[in-house]
C-alpha cells in the first residue's frame, strides 16, 4: 500500500525522505527500479511460503466438494468369480412338499438335488439413499466450509507478515542507501578538507599533523563506506528472495515510493483490528468449527436410516438354488448400547468448544495490546524525528560557522573535525529516525491487519 506522507514533518521543514533521495549518485542504469508498491505485489504474487498457503485453501474447497457428495445415493458393487469346491445342492425330505391322497408323499422318498462342480460368478448390487444421515453431512458440509474460512484466514495472515516483512526490508535497504551516501557526503568533504589542508601546510599555515588528522578522518569514512556494501546486498537478495526472483537479480529500490500515513485514533484502530485480523478471524472460526464438531457427536446417537435397494445374481453357480433375488425397503442401523462412549466423545467437544471461546478472548486482548503498543511506537518516532531535525539543522550552522573560522585561521582544524562528526551523527539519527517512524507504521499496518 502506497500512502500519503502525512504530517510528518512541520510545515517548511522540507519533505519526509529528502535525506534519502536528494543526496547521493544516481541508481546504477543496470539495475531494476522496483517501487515499494511493486516489491509488495511481487511478493504477494510470486512469495513461496504464499503459494504454500494458497495450495492449503484450494484443498479446504476440495474437501467442502467432498463433503457435499455424501448426500447422494451409495451405489455398492460386489462380484465374485469363483470355483466351487463342494458341490451345491438341497434335499428335500419324503413327502416335503406335501402328501396327497391320490399321489401320496411327494416326494416318494428322500431326495437330493445337486449342482455340477464348474465355474460360476456371483454379483451383488446394493443402492442406499441416506435419510437421517443428511443432518450429519448437513453439519459435515458447514464444518468443511468453516475449514475453508480458517484456510483463507491463514493465507491472510501469511500475506501480511510477508508484506510487513518486505516493508521492513524496504526501509532498511532505503536507511542503509541514505547513509552510504551521508558517508559518501563526509568522504567527500573530507577529501576537499584535506585538500585545504594541504595548501595551507605549503604555505605552512596548517602543520603536519593536521594533515595526518584529516587523512585518517578521510581513510576511516572510507572503511565505513566499504561496510555498508554487504549489508545492501543482503538485504536486497532477502527482498528478491521474498519476491520470488532469483536472490542474485540486480535490483534498485525508489526511496520516493515510501509514504506514511496519519494514524488513526486509537479506539478506530483498535475497532478496525478486531474485525480485520486474520488472528481474531481465525479464532472465531475455530470457535465455530469447536461447536460444529460438537454438534456432530451428539448426531452420532441418531439411527442409521436409509432407503436400500438390494439385488443378488448368480450365473453358472447353481441348477438348483434361486439365480437372481432382489429387495427394496428401509435399511436402519443402531448402535443400542456403547457403553457411554457417545456421551464421554460428547462431553470432549464441548470442553473444546469452551477452550476455543477462551482462547477467542485471549487473542482479542493480544490484539488490543498490540495495536495500542504500536501506536504509541508511532507517535514516539514523530517526537524523534522532530528532534533530529533540530539537531541537524544545529549541527549543521555550526558546521559552517566553523569551517568558515578555520578558513579565516580563527578556529583550529579538530574544532571543524569535531563539528563535522557531530552533523554526521545527527544525520544518522535524522535518518534512524525517519526509517523508525516508516517501521513502526507497517507495524501499526499489520497490527490493525490492512490488506
Amino acid at each position: 500500500m502506497v500512502l500519503r506522507f502525512g504530517r510528518l514533518y512541520r510545515s517548511g521543514g522540507g519533505l519526509l525522505l529528502l535525506a534519502l533521495i536528494s543526496a547521493g549518485s544516481p541508481p546504477d542504469v543496470h539495475a531494476q527500479v522496483t517501487t515499494l508498491r511493486e516489491a509488495i505485489l511481487a511478493a504477494e504474487a510470486a512469495n513461496p511460503t504464499i503459494k504454500i498457503a494458497e495450495l492449503d485453501q484450494k484443498k479446504s474447497v476440495v474437501e467442502v466438494n467432498t463433503a457435499r457428495t455424501r448426500r447422494l445415493p451409495v451405489f455398492s458393487l460386489t462380484a465374485l468369480g469363483s470355483q466351487s469346491l463342494t458341490q451345491l445342492g438341497i434335499t428335500l425330505e419324503r413327502g416335503a412338499l406335501g402328501i396327497y391322497p391320490a399321489d401320496g408323499p411327494i416326494p416318494g422318498r428322500t431326495t437330493t438335488l445337486e449342482s455340477p462342480l464348474q465355474f460360476g460368478f456371483i454379483g451383488y448390487v446394493s443402492v442406499a439413499q441416506p435419510l437421517t444421515q443428511q443432518f450429519k453431512v448437513g453439519l459435515g458440509i458447514e464444518l468443511a466450509g468453516a475449514g475453508v474460512e480458517a484456510s483463507n484466514e491463514q493465507l491472510r495472515a501469511k500475506r501480511h507478515a510477508i508484506v510487513n516483512e518486505v516493508r521492513l526490508l524496504y526501509y532498511g535497504i532505503a536507511q542503509a542507501e541514505s547513509g552510504r551516501r551521508r558517508l559518501q557526503a563526509t568522504v567527500e568533504f573530507l577529501k576537499e578538507l584535506e585538500r585545504e589542508t594541504d595548501q595551507q601546510a605549503v604555505q605552512r599555515v596548517a602543520l603536519r599533523a593536521d594533515q595526518l588528522t584529516v587523512k585518517a578522518q578521510r581513510v576511516k569514512a572510507e572503511y565505513e563506506l566499504l561496510k555498508t556494501d554487504d549489508p545492501i546486498a543482503t538485504q536486497k537478495e532477502q527482498l528478491n528472495r521474498l519476491m520470488g526472483r532469483p536472490v542474485t537479480m540486480s535490483l534498485d529500490i525508489d526511496a520516493s515510493s515510501i509514504a506514511q500515513s496519519d494514524a488513526a485514533s486509537l479506539d478506530d484502530a483498535v475497532a478496525e483490528a478486531l474485525a480485520s485480523r486474520p488472528e481474531l478471524r481465525l479464532a472465531r472460526v475455530q470457535r465455530r468449527k469447536a461447536e460444529l464438531e460438537r454438534r456432530i457427536a451428539s448426531a452420532e446417537r441418531i439411527p442409521d436410516v436409509s432407503l436400500s435397494f438390494q439385488a443378488l445374481r448368480t450365473v453358472n453357480f447353481s441348477s438348483t438354488l434361486p439365480n437372481s433375488v432382489s429387495s427394496v425397503g428401509v435399511q436402519a442401523s443402531w448402535d443400542v448400547f456403547d457403553w457411554g462412549r457417545k456421551q464421554q466423545e460428547v462431553q470432549k467437544k464441548r470442553d473444546a468448544e469452551a477452550q476455543a471461546l477462551l482462547e477467542l478472548k485471549d487473542t482479542e486482548a493480544q490484539v488490543m495490546a498490540e495495536v495500542a503498543h504500536h501506536y504509541r511506537r508511532i507517535i514516539e518516532a514523530r517526537k524523534e524525528i522532530e528532534l533530529a531535525e533540530l539537531l541537524q539543522a544545529a549541527n549543521g550552522e555550526a558546521l559552517r560557522i566553523t569551517r568558515n573560522r578555520y578558513m579565516l585561521r580563527e578556529a583550529v582544524l579538530s574544532d571543524v573535525v569535531k563539528t563535522e562528526s557531530s552533523l554526521a551523527e545527527a544525520d544518522h539519527q535524522y535518518t534512524q529516525a525517519l526509517m523508525d517512524l516508516a517501521a513502526a507504521q507497517a507495524d501499526f499496518e499489520k497490527a490493525v491487519g490492512r490488506d
